[in-house]
């Protein structure tokens, strides 16, 4: 709270000093200055410091009337303040995920605009950059992917991931490095990416599998950026605009395809109390004035824009060539919010409690096929039903998209107590979890009898 409160006086003092500025070239000040009125404007984003600053400071420019505060927090704790009441009575809400838009809207905590979109965005087809009933509006393209350190990989004499599939691969045991969806929205994005790229079971299957590859989990994800570009990992899963790294020479980034298209966010909130201003923000966002701050090195955003893609700067954009190329594919938020507390559930009783043991699991299984011929028939059969074992989860793709299934996990977003049928359904997959890692390791234990 010091550090937001620190924000908001100096956004403050130059609010003061410009408004004062005015006055005085005006003439306005009589004998005795009068006191400086302000109107408020309160941001809640996820957005760090040195994303938002660049806006923050040209809006306060253009409007230095207006005092600002805003407060970074995390994509999931910043939606579960808002479904509790927005009782801090937040104005705006940024983020870089749909997801979060589309919770807040079914939520009724979002406010429709006034004002419509004043320019043309990028028209993309089966794409809506904004909301269609005007509760938010997308400023920014984004995607996912993942990045990695050059430097890490020819020193472990391993080549780049060229596609998803590659993290599979055994030569990355341990070199791999990912956030948990439940606490970094960008890496929910990640994973409702490739469930909704490869399907629910297979996708499950995938990352399943993929994660006896992971060296850990982080907490968030500037932890993934941040410990790639240092070399303490050697790939890391991202979104864009973490994973593009040019303070780095050795990083490099790369979209997996088909890109999902994923429009970041900002939406006026109910319970706000300045409507007004929050709208004058909403639409320097999406101005010429605010779309061109996304072209900065420390923020490099694919603005929305026509006019943007008018002017030729956006020609060598990696993720619009691959929306002119037909290497893109819209992202489906509403399906992502539907689901989104029972994927990170899922995530988190599969995967982060069970990291460890899955890991020591795929260890033993990587050895063991080492010592054995691709084809040798006293192991393949193991190895076959050990990888059938590692890779389900005892929840249908139909209960996925069921409201009535999915609206057991919604307390994971308002803090309340777990509900007895949302125990028993926990209960239930740590049950089916515990019993095929068992049979996973006894099936090893086999392997190592008979040799």
């Amino acid at each position: 709270m010091y550090a937001g409160f620190l924000k908001e006086v100096r956004y403050v003092c130059r609010g003061v000093l410009g408004v004062a500025c005015v006055l005085f070239l005006c003439g306005a000040f009589p004998p005795a200055v009068k006191a400086v009125q302000l109107s408020r404007l309160q941001i809640i984003t996820s957005y760090p410091p040195r994303f938002y600053e660049p806006f923050i400071e040209r809006f306060q420019s253009l409007h230095p009337e207006i005092r600002i505060s805003i407060l970074n927090k995390k994509t999931t704790s910043a939606v579960a303040e808002l479904l509790r009441g927005n009782n801090r009575n937040f104005d705006v809400f940024w983020s870089s995920s749909p997801d979060s838009f589309e919770i807040l809207k079914q939520a009724k905590m979002l406010r429709r605009t006034e004002r419509i979109r004043q320019h043309k965005a990028i028209a993309v087809e089966g794409f809506s950059v904004d909301d269609p009933d005007g509760y938010f509006y997308g400023f920014a393209l984004s995607s996912v992917g993942w990045m990695w350190n050059d430097s890490y990989l020819k020193k472990e004499d391993i080549d780049a991931p060229k596609c998803w599939e590659d993290f599979e691969d055994s030569k990355y045991y341990s070199h791999v490095v990912m956030s948990t969806p439940s606490r970094s929205g960008t890496t929910h994005l990640i994973v409702e990416s490739i469930l909704q790229k490869m399907g629910w079971e297979k996708g499950w299957a995938y990352l399943l599998r993929m994660s006896g590859n992971l060296v850990t989990l982080s907490a968030r994800s500037f932890s993934v950026t941040e410990g790639v570009k240092s070399g303490l990992y050697g790939v890391g899963l991202v979104i864009d605009i973490l994973g593009r790294a040019p303070d780095a020479k050795n990083v490099r980034f790369r979209y997996g395809e088909p890109a999902p298209l994923i429009p970041a966010g900002i939406g006026a909130l109910k319970n706000g109390k300045n409507s007004s201003e929050a709208e004058s923000f909403i639409d320097f966002m999406l101005s010429p004035d605010g779309q061109a701050l996304l072209l900065k090195p420390q923020i490099r955003r694919l603005p929305v824009a026509q006019q943007m893609y008018d002017s030729g700067e956006l020609a060598q954009s990696q993720l619009f060539k691959m929306i002119k190329e037909g290497k893109s594919k819209p992202y489906d938020a509403y399906l992502s919010q539907l689901r989104y507390n029972l994927v990170n559930h899922l995530f988190e009783e599969f995967i982060t409690y069970k990291l460890l043991e899955r890991r020591q699991l795929w260890k033993r299984l990587l050895s063991l096929e080492s010592q054995y011929a691709a084809d040798d028939p006293s192991f393949v059969s193991v190895r076959n039903e050990v990888y059938r074992l590692l890779s389900e989860i005892p929840v249908t793709e139909e209960q996925s998209h069921d409201p009535v299934f999915n609206a057991i996990f919604f307390n994971s977003f308002t803090g309340t107590p777990r509900s007895p049928e949302q125990q028993r359904q926990i209960e239930r997959w740590q049950q089916f979890m515990k019993k095929r890692l068992k049979k996973a390791n006894e099936l090893l234990d086999t392997v190592h009898r008979t040799q």
